[in-house]
């Protein structure tokens, strides 16, 4: 306002830098939205966003030196964060050095170096043969268990807040197991809802017809669903599925819970055409995306 610019709040959940806004801005005829806190190596996205990126204030040397006994039985770390931190990770880096630690990290995709978001780790990924273990710097055991369950290796959540070092590699297994039964569960399934999400950086059209097309040949009957919302409460009204598969946000089926049926993301749903296929299911959420 003080430059004469009108501004508009979205009211609305945004769950990432994925869930872009640019049908609404249309609808109101903006000409900027500007996207606080979600960030990518690249700073626009779409036709008017553009990333703002926001740094929190606090530091990490406390929490890193209580977390050296923890960690001194690795000798080389993969130091990873979200955006809020990123200007943290050269000290966090040296810091780590300067207890003895060898410290490596990489960009990767639309990744900064150092960055990982909640589906996509190609940055740390690239790098998890030549580390013992992660160290996520922040307080988002969201990430931190991602980044545990996409590499395959020990990791621990550094939480500036309350200064406390979280071995989150149980966690990590706990989903793990859960999104396995979901497949095996899907198996028996007959009647599929295969979703398509609506949220503009989560409208995966394309992967939805191809899978739907693969389970009908192994004989299910696949149904497309349009979605922006995939709560427990909206698909137990689809009460003649048997289980669905949603190929909007990944994370909705790997950490969601109170689901009475089946849903599964993309990577699950080719670990359930491998048992279909009389393939070993695999580790199918060991991959540097899953998108």
């Amino acid at each position: 306002e003080a430059i004469g610019v009108e501004a508009v709040i979205s009211g609305e959940a945004c769950y990432g830098a994925c869930d872009l806004k640019e049908d609404a801005a249309e609808a109101i005829k903006a000409d900027l939205v500007l996207h606080i806190g979600h960030t990518l190596r690249i700073n626009r996205a779409g036709r008017r966003t553009v990333f703002v990126a926001v740094e929190d204030d606090i530091e990490f040397d406390k929490v890193i030196e209580k977390a050296v006994q923890t960690l001194k039985r690795f000798k080389k770390i993969g130091l990873y964060t979200i955006s809020q931190h990123l200007h943290r990770l050269t000290e966090a880096n040296k810091l780590f050095e300067d207890y003895g630690f060898e410290v490596k990290a990489d960009r990767g995709g639309k990744l900064s170096y150092g960055q990982i978001i909640g589906c996509e780790f190609q940055s740390a990924y690239s790098i998890k043969d030549e580390v013992d273990a992660f160290v996520f710097l922040g307080q988002s055991r969201f990430h931190a268990a991602a980044l545990a369950l996409s590499t395959g290796k020990p990791t621990y959540m550094l939480d500036p807040y309350l200064e406390e070092v979280i071995d989150v590699t149980p966690l990590a297994e706990d989903l793990w197991k859960r999104c396995l039964l979901a497949v095996y569960k899907a198996r028996e399934a007959e009647r599929f809802g295969i979703i398509i999400g609506l949220r503009e950086g989560q409208m995966k059209i394309g992967q939805a017809k191809h899978i739907k097309e693969e389970l009908t040949k192994h004989g299910k009957k696949c149904t497309l669903i349009a979605m922006r919302e995939i709560s427990a409460e909206r698909l137990n009204t689809f009460t003649w599925f048997d289980a669905f598969i949603q190929t909007a946000c990944p994370r909705i089926s790997i950490d969601g819970s109170g689901f009475n049926k089946p849903v599964l993301s993309i990577p699950q749903a080719y670990a359930l055409l491998n048992l279909l296929e009389g393939k070993e299911v695999g580790d199918f959420l060991r991959i540097p995306s899953w998108v």
